[in-house]
């Protein structure tokens, strides 16, 4: 199933966007929380994964993403009210959350937001945590984007269009290849390698350009958000046992989101559990371990917890901290 166009009016009036791959007979449905700057294609990367799990994956667009409309004032903590909306006009009562890169915060709150009753699990991939856990280790242009976004919103929404929202907007596509060449320049060289795959790079490109759909002020203020205080604080964020199952997946290696910021995360976190990936950068990992990130958040039927902790304990290139 790939419908990657639909849309739902909210009760304010504002358009929510979202996409839906997976599985056209899911026994699970996941709501998919895209990377920064992103839109909802993100979620075809996950689409082959979800159909052999059976697993129905919707990909909203966040407000001023992709086709959703800018949500003017917009704090993190608005966003779980659009999920619900989402899942509620889609018959939806039980789902997962799974949040990769920039995703986190979101992820995060919809822990916080939507009862447990109707959230079964949750997964953070690659995350961003707010940078009060500390930005040692992360690349100079993603740092600088989080220090300047706060405060100077405008102009930060004007360096994103000059970069890459004009190349976005220019016939020729090869325009907007190359400016998004370039901001990978930094990345690790395993991420590199991973996004240039032929069954990758069309989506990455897709999704990146279609988060400039609509201009570049949804994504500056993605940064602004991300950036300052949100709104919560990881300490009240009740996830383990009688709670929501949490688990922080990470590349010891990235240099986007670096591994301390989710260390310091997870002692803020007590109950979930986090799984480093050795010698991997930001997304290499994902592409190639999507059946095991998605087996460990559903939980598969006839699988005890005893079980998969000891299975995942026996892969090599996974530590992991409970």
């Amino acid at each position: 199933m790939q419908q990657e166009n639909e849309s739902l009016k909210l009760n304010d009036g504002r358009k929510l966007s979202y996409a839906i791959y997976g599985s056209p007979v899911p026994q699970r449905t996941i709501i998919y929380l895209h990377g920064y700057p992103s839109s909802r294609y993100e979620g075809k990367l996950w689409h082959s994964s979800c159909a052999t799990h059976n697993i129905r994956l919707i990909a909203p667009d966040r407000p001023g993403n992709g086709l959703s409309t800018f949500q003017h004032n917009r704090r993190i903590l608005d966003f779980p009210a659009d999920i619900l909306a989402l899942t509620e006009h889609l018959k939806i009562h039980q789902f997962y959350v799974l949040g990769v890169a920039e995703g986190a915060p979101y992820a995060l709150a919809c822990i916080k937001e939507i009862p447990k009753e109707r959230l079964l699990g949750a997964s953070i991939v690659s995350g961003l945590y707010p940078v009060k856990l500390g930005t040692s280790g992360m690349i100079l242009p993603s740092r600088i984007v989080l220090w300047i976004a706060p405060w100077m919103t405008s102009f930060t929404a004007a360096l994103f269009d000059s970069k890459m929202g004009k190349p976005s907007r220019n016939e020729d596509p090869r325009v907007f290849e190359d400016a998004l060449s370039r901001e990978m320049e930094s990345w690790h060289p395993g991420d590199q390698k991973a996004i240039r795959c032929a069954n990758v790079w069309p989506t990455f490109v897709a999704m990146t350009k279609e988060s400039f759909h609509n201009g570049s002020e949804g994504v500056g203020w993605e940064a602004k958000l991300n950036g300052s205080e949100w709104g919560f604080e990881l300490a009240h964020v009740h996830v383990g046992e009688g709670e929501v199952p949490l688990t922080l997946w990470h590349g010891k290696d990235d240099r986007n989101s670096p591994v301390g910021m989710v260390e310091r995360a997870k002692k803020l976190l007590p109950g979930c559990v986090l799984r480093l990936k050795e010698g991997e950068g930001h997304f290499g990992f994902i592409f190639r371990d999507a059946d095991e990130i998605l087996e460990d958040l559903v939980r598969r039927e006839g699988k005890d917890e005893k079980d998969e902790k000891e299975e995942f304990m026996m892969v090599s290139v996974t530590q992991v901290y409970e």
